[in-house]
């Protein structure tokens, strides 16, 4: 009697493949201030300059390589990677007091923030945390959920963001299941505000399988906010996992 081998096995069945896409638009603005950055697929890191202190483009940048910096480091210790709520915290810490630290750099006295947003992606699940008001949504089996706080952009009232104080900065955290077909949709504020639902989800049902339709679904979800009249700096960010055999 011949036995199957288990590795062939492994190598018949079907496997998952993360595709992500990035768009940025600069808006009415001269500048962009927005800063996206991946590492490996599995940590992708979203910043926006706050456009009311100078050098957000600096602070959303440096906020960016900090936040990945931190995740290849943090990671390395079994303790926090055992408690992702943890590691969350950890990397925001980190970035935080560097950004902070940055205000004291000749040239930089005057101040900078920067919102922050962060993903982590492992085999069946997701790891998400926010200090700002970018927006981020889950769609699984065609239903779509908002899974960041909401946020009223015109009420005056703003989030914490990095760099306004050197300790006591707590990221919104959210964990769940990201199953094969699911997307995540992450954007800044000067997209997320001039979303509608249905922006949302048309931007989502053109998500296939290849990388060519996720960026054309990434592209048009700016395109949707450009329409809906937002003159400020935008990025999107689709992130779906596929099976391929």
């Amino acid at each position: 009697m011949r036995f199957p081998d288990p590795y062939a096995l492994r190598m018949k069945s079907p496997r998952e493949t993360i595709l992500f896409a990035a768009s940025q638009l600069t808006g009415g603005q001269a500048l962009q201030e927005d800063y996206f950055l991946n590492f490996n697929d599995e940590c992708f890191v979203l910043a926006d300059g706050v456009g009311t202190r100078p050098h957000g483009d600096v602070a959303s940048k440096f906020a960016s390589e900090t936040a990945i910096w931190a995740y290849k480091h943090i990671r390395q210790h079994r303790y926090y990677w055992l408690d992702k709520k943890l590691f969350m915290k950890r990397i925001f810490r980190s970035t935080n007091l560097a950004v902070w630290q940055k205000q004291r750099e000749a040239g930089y006295e005057d101040g900078l923030a920067t919102s922050l947003m962060v993903l982590l992606v492992g085999a069946k699940h997701y790891w998400l945390g926010v200090a700002g008001d970018s927006c981020a949504w889950l769609i699984h089996n065609g239903s779509t959920h908002k899974i960041t706080p909401e946020v009223n952009a015109f009420s005056g009232a703003k989030p914490d963001v990095l760099g306004n104080r050197r300790l006591g900065l707590i990221p919104f955290y959210r964990a769940g299941a990201f199953s094969p077909g699911d997307v995540l949709i992450l954007t800044s504020a000067g997209s997320a505000n001039y979303l509608t639902p249905l922006d949302i989800q048309t931007s989502a049902a053109s998500v296939g399988s290849t990388l060519e339709e996720v960026t054309r679904a990434a592209e048009a979800l700016l395109h949707a906010s450009a329409v809906n009249g937002s003159k400020e700096n935008m990025t999107g960010v689709i992130v779906k996992r596929v099976e391929s055999t």
